[in-house]
Parts: C-alpha cells; sequence; structure tokens
C-alpha cells in the first residue's frame, strides 16, 4: 500500500461515523451531570469554583466513557478524587518553582506508567497532568485550593451518582437475551 492510498484510508475512516457505536443516552446523562455540577457551583461559590467543578464532572464522565470491568461509579470516583488531590498538592507546590516542575515530572512519569496498567487508568492520569496545569491557576490561598480541590472531587461524586440513580444499560438486549 503506498502512502497516498494508507493516508486516503485513513483520511475517510476517521471521517465516517459509525451511527452504531453512538450512545446518545450515556452523553446526555454526562451531560446532565456536568450542568447540574456547573451550575450549582456557579450560583453557590461563583465561577471559578464553577471552572473547577466542571473539570472534575468532565473528568469522571470521559472515564466513565472508557471499556473498563471496574465499576462505571468507581471509576467516576476515582477520576475525580485524583484529579482533587492533584490540583490540591498543585497548588502548594506552584509557588515553588523546582518543586513545581519536580512535582509534573513525577506525575507525568506516572501518567505514562499508568498506562501499562490500561487505557482507563492512563487517561484519567494523563488528564489529570493536562488539567492540573489549568486548574492550579484558580485558587489564590491554600483554603480556596482545598475548596477547588472539594468541587473537582464533588463533579465526580455527582457523576457517580447519576450513574447509579440513572443507569443505562450498555449491550442490555443482548445481555437479556444471553
Amino acid at each position: 500500500m503506498t502512502w497516498y492510498r494508507a493516508l486516503k484510508e485513513t483520511a475517510r475512516s476517521g471521517l465516517t461515523i459509525d451511527r452504531t457505536g453512538l450512545e446518545p443516552l450515556l452523553a446526555l446523562r454526562g451531560a446532565l451531570g456536568l450542568a447540574i455540577v456547573v451550575v450549582g457551583t456557579l450560583a453557590l461559590f461563583g465561577p471559578l469554583a464553577a471552572v473547577s467543578s466542571a473539570f472534575g464532572a468532565f473528568q469522571a464522565v470521559i472515564a466513565t466513557f472508557q471499556r473498563s470491568w471496574r465499576p462505571r461509579p468507581v471509576l467516576a470516583l476515582a477520576s475525580g478524587g485524583s484529579l482533587a488531590v492533584s490540583t490540591f498538592v498543585g497548588y502548594l507546590t506552584v509557588g515553588h518553582l523546582a518543586l513545581f516542575i519536580l512535582l509534573i515530572a513525577v506525575w507525568t512519569l506516572a501518567a505514562g506508567l499508568a498506562w501499562g496498567l490500561g487505557p482507563t487508568v492512563g487517561i484519567i492520569a494523563s488528564s489529570n497532568v493536562a488539567i492540573m496545569l489549568v486548574t492550579i491557576t484558580l485558587p489564590t490561598s491554600v483554603a480556596t485550593a482545598a475548596g477547588h480541590a472539594a468541587v473537582i472531587a464533588a463533579g465526580g461524586v455527582v457523576q457517580a451518582a447519576l450513574i447509579v440513580l440513572l443507569p443505562v444499560r450498555r449491550w442490555g438486549a443482548q445481555r437479556d437475551a444471553l
């Protein structure tokens, strides 16, 4: 196969939408969780906290879209919790450049190694590093950093609660038939 043909087939397959794989109910449930978290945090704490909570809820729902043998609520909780810890530790070290660079190096190495444990863990760990670089700029004190970490974790908790309260059974008809 020539390079041109390979590139052409790759572009064609990348631009083709497989409608059988779409799961709109899962997307709606994730969007509902994101909306609940953002609107609630915006009303209670303001726009900066709403940004942090949105990252927590968004990362939690992305983690639940991955194929994994782990229960989806556990993935949402782990994702929100790990991002909350990353944000808080990142804020504590951002004032000390050498320590912050060391933290980023360790977090990035851990994210790379996490891919060895599976794609779901890799997605969560890698996005922790990227999102942490944004969320550490939002708080202005250690207390507000703890608050931001709490609303990030709350985003994961809300997504986990919605997974339990509004279950969407993937392959439900096929499972019932077996």
